[in-house]
């Protein structure tokens, strides 16, 4: 306790300044919003020219407003030169700073309280709602009141009557409204595009960590796969030429070597299997097939599995079950849909496989009448993200690439819990019968 204590005092604090830069979008969305500030300024400047042209209003000197818009336009023009070609100036942070006073002269030849002029204050409010932070902008959106405020009542039609004091207010709150609420508006734009960008990024991050993890498993596998072809070769003569002159522990050790060899090699192809299916180019040789060949095909490859938990498996398919698919990878759903239920159900239990052509679809049930898993989990089970059991199944892999295949044969797999009657995995692939037929 002591020593979480202390690690939370000495944790530094942030200052001010630390927290205003927190608070200021970074140097991309300041270079984007210049930009669209920029063609915004030139917008409202070109408006109020065509107003006063069309207008004509005269300020306290008896020249026209549109030569003082022009000649804010000329101190616009030469902001925008500086921005471009001096490195030091490309930030939009010192344009408001210099909008105050120019607007300040400005308004002062005015000639009426809240004229065309006074509009030129929203654009510096603008600009420093998106360059300073919250407190800069406040403190800005506060000088120009005051400025305001001070300004007005020198023009030459202001008479301080009540009326006139009411707008003066007026023009204030909605200057302060402006300010503040430009000000919250541009913090939101800020966090909502930096979002974006993180989840941008973080996406980006994803894909490549998916790319890279696609290649190690390709580059592992295949490094895998040569020994373990000469480790499986090996053993095999080691069988046929010494098999007669061992003795009984040594078959069983040399038979239990090459078993847990055929099940790394199954689990290398398996995992090369779900690699193409996640990249997307896992292929089909597609052949006319008995489903019912394919299961006769499988079920040695897991028949050693049952026989060690004392299970056993009886097949039901009366009838022809024809699809079009790759045998090979058929044989692997078969395999894995097996392997399954031989994992979860108990010792002693029955493995049930049947088959049947309902319409235009064949259906190859594998169940067990072990105890039925949780509604919900058979369905997540499917995918790659779940791991119901992780010490049981380590990769995780196994019925997700089976669901890969199955779909990618236009087929479908769910499952099928039946209170007291254990779990159900349904194959549905279109028949192959149809397919000849048309």
């Amino acid at each position: 306790m002591g020593g979480r204590d202390n690690s939370r005092k000495a944790r530094p604090r942030r200052s001010q300044a630390e927290d205003d830069v927190a608070e200021r979008p970074n140097s991309s969305q300041l270079s984007r919003q210049g930009r669209e500030l920029s063609m915004l300024r030139w917008a409202v400047l070109g408006a109020m020219l065509v107003i006063t042209l069309t207008w004509p209003v005269y300020g306290r000197t008896g020249h026209p407003v549109w030569v003082y818009i022009l000649v804010f336009a000329g101190y616009n023009l030469l902001v925008e030169l500086l921005r471009r070609l001096v490195a030091r100036f490309r930030s939009i942070a010192w344009v408001p700073v210099l909008d105050l006073p120019a607007a300040a002269v400005l308004y002062y030849f005015d000639a009426d309280p809240g004229g065309p002029l006074f509009v030129i204050f929203y654009l510096g409010l603008i600009y420093a709602s998106a360059s300073m932070s919250l407190r800069g902008s406040l403190l800005y959106t506060a000088a120009v009141v005051f400025v305001v405020a001070m300004i007005a009542p020198t023009l030459p039609l202001w008479s301080a009557t009540d009326r006139q004091l009411r707008e003066l207010a007026s023009r204030l709150v909605v200057l302060a409204l402006v300010g503040v609420g430009t000000n919250i508006l541009m913090r939101r734009w800020a966090e909502q595009q930096q979002g974006a960008q993180v989840a941008e990024h973080a996406r980006e991050r994803m894909l490549e960590m998916d790319r890279l993890r696609r290649r190690f498993i390709l580059s592992v596998s295949h490094e895998l796969r040569t020994p373990l072809t000469a480790l499986r070769a090996g053993l095999g003569l080691l069988e046929m030429s010494a098999g007669k002159e061992l003795g009984a522990e040594q078959r069983l050790l040399l038979t239990n070597a090459r078993r847990n060899t055929e099940r790394l090699r199954s689990f290398i192809d398996e995992l090369l299997a779900y690699n193409e299916a996640e990249a997307g180019t896992l292929s089909l040789v597609r052949w006319q097939l008995d489903l019912r060949d394919v299961v006769a095909e499988a079920l040695p490859g897991v028949l050693h599995l049952v026989h060690e938990k004392g299970q056993t498996v009886e097949a039901d398919m009366p009838e022809p079950l024809p699809v079009e698919g790759d045998r090979r990878k058929l044989e692997h759903v078969v395999t894995n849909l097996l392997a399954n239920a031989n994992k979860h159900a108990p010792i002693g239990a029955l493995i049930r496989v049947s088959g049947r052509t309902t319409g235009d679809e064949v259906v190859l049930s594998v169940s067990d009448d072990g105890p039925a898993i949780a509604a919900g989990d058979g369905d997540a089970s499917l995918e790659h993200s779940h791991h119901p059991d992780p010490i049981e199944d380590a990769t995780g892999l196994g019925l997700a690439l089976t669901r890969g295949i199955v779909e990618l044969h236009g087929g479908r797999i769910w499952v099928d819990v039946v209170e007291g009657r254990g779990t159900e995995f349904r194959v549905a692939l279109p028949s192959g019968q149809n397919r000849r037929e048309l």
